[in-house]
């Protein structure tokens, strides 16, 4: 079966709930993205959030040399006795180039310098006592005491990270300590959101009877840019087919994805589709058997990916964290977002036949992952997702959820961002 459906033609596949199955939809949704963005080499400061493009491999052994791990003496171990005396001969210091342990001598050495030729351990300094240029050795350490042995950290040659790796400070630290300068990593996505009703008014904007501000639209610029993407967002769309055709076709001209919210639907003032229809776009999915969100739709429309989420905030947030996140990954060549796997800390019974997503707060119980629900059930509510730290996912032939049951949790942050 194709992904794409031309002509609309399959892309109202239903099943009793109504609309494609999730899993189904979801899949047709990450084939769209058939090959990764193209790569661009960056500078390694400016490389935080961005995936990696190619295998990076380690230039060096790190530790580079034998070195310290304190400050103290370097002493051959063969050549000294408990209670001895040893004429403290040479001293190395970070930075400078390895010196050479006489015989029956010790070596003054700080942390981080070179290990002396001839050692093969170091005295911490508070071990021994030192007069006139002397030290005496209370005790002999074991062969290796106080080293840093080299490359035993990282070897040359290793690969350090693997593509499809969202980079960060961690990786910016290994990566500064081998010396990189530039970061091959794929090239944000170029999105462009558009949002559609006569309803609709900016922050700031004064309200007629019959008016709402547009939250969907700072909701999705915000969600997105905490996941490290960029976003062009225009003024609401006029509820006409014409105006919405001309929005569309702007946007797929210089977007990798364009994204909508709202007017995907069948009302008299929807006119997604029939925009798209117009422009030559092609469907996968139209429809999709899930709570809330069903009125999502997924596509081409010229040389962009196109994605349309509902007018629902509850609604176009289940759809950003099930699909759009999904698909900006996969566009990024990196893995798809994983769930937080927690287990409910509520009981729930349902008719089975859709996905079900559920504002919850995740928190700590006995040392496990607890979700509490937020609020009640309504797809336009805001408030529940005020107290909220993802989304519970219930599989659409669930019929019964116990307290204690295993439950999947979308966040909305990033990974390791969960808990509220």
């Amino acid at each position: 079966m194709n992904a794409i459906t031309p002509g609309f033609a399959r892309a109202d596949l239903t099943c009793p709930g109504g609309g494609m199955p999730f899993e189904e939809a979801r899949a047709r949704v990450l084939a769209l993205a058939e090959a990764s963005l193209p790569a661009e080499t960056v500078p390694l400061e400016a490389c935080c959030g961005r995936i990696a493009a190619a295998p990076l491999q380690a230039r060096l052994d790190l530790p580079r040399f034998d070195q310290s791990a304190m400050d103290g003496y370097a002493i051959a171990m063969g050549a000294a006795l408990p209670g001895a005396w040893l004429p403290v001969a040479g001293r190395t210091a970070a930075g400078e180039a390895p010196g050479w342990l006489a015989p029956a001598t010790a070596h003054r050495i700080l942390t981080g310098a070179p290990l002396p030729e001839g050692a093969d351990a170091v005295i911490a300094q508070e071990h021994v006592v030192l007069r006139e240029g002397f030290i005496q050795l209370a005790g002999l350490p074991a062969p290796g005491t106080n080293l840093r042995r080299r490359a035993e950290d990282i070897r040359a040659g290793e690969v350090l990270i693997h593509p499809g790796t969202r980079l960060d400070w961690r990786h910016v630290t290994l990566l500064a300590a081998q010396g990189v300068e530039a970061v091959p990593v794929r090239r944000h996505p170029r999105l462009v959101l558009l949002s559609s009703g006569r309803e609709l008014r900016g922050t700031g904007q004064p309200l007629a009877p019959g008016q709402i501000h547009d939250s969907n639209t700072p909701m999705l610029r915000a969600l997105l840019r905490s996941w490290g993407v960029a976003v062009q967002s225009r003024p609401a769309v006029a509820d006409e087919a014409g105006a919405m055709r001309d929005a569309l076709r702007e946007a797929a001209g210089k977007a990798d994805l364009v994204l909508t919210t709202a007017g995907i639907s069948v009302g008299d003032e929807d006119h997604v589709r029939e925009a798209l229809r117009a422009l030559g776009g092609e469907l996968a999915v139209l429809k999709v058997a899930m709570k809330p969100g069903k009125p999502l739709a997924a596509g081409r429309i010229g040389g962009a990916l196109f994605l349309g989420l509902p007018g629902n905030p509850q609604a176009a947030l289940a759809g950003a964290l099930a699909f759009l996140r999904p698909l900006l990954a996969r566009m990024a060549g990196a893995p798809a977002p994983r769930p937080v796997v927690s287990r409910a800390g509520f009981a729930l019974r349902r008719r089975p036949g859709r996905a079900e997503f559920l504002p919850v707060r995740l928190h700590s119980r006995d040392g496990v992952l607890e979700a509490a629900r937020t609020g009640p059930d309504g797809s336009g509510r805001l408030s529940p997702l005020l107290g909220a730290s993802g989304l519970a996912f219930l599989e659409a032939g669930l019929q019964e959820l116990r307290p204690g049951d295993a439950l999947d949790v979308l966040p909305f942050g990033a990974e390791g961002e969960a808990l509220a």
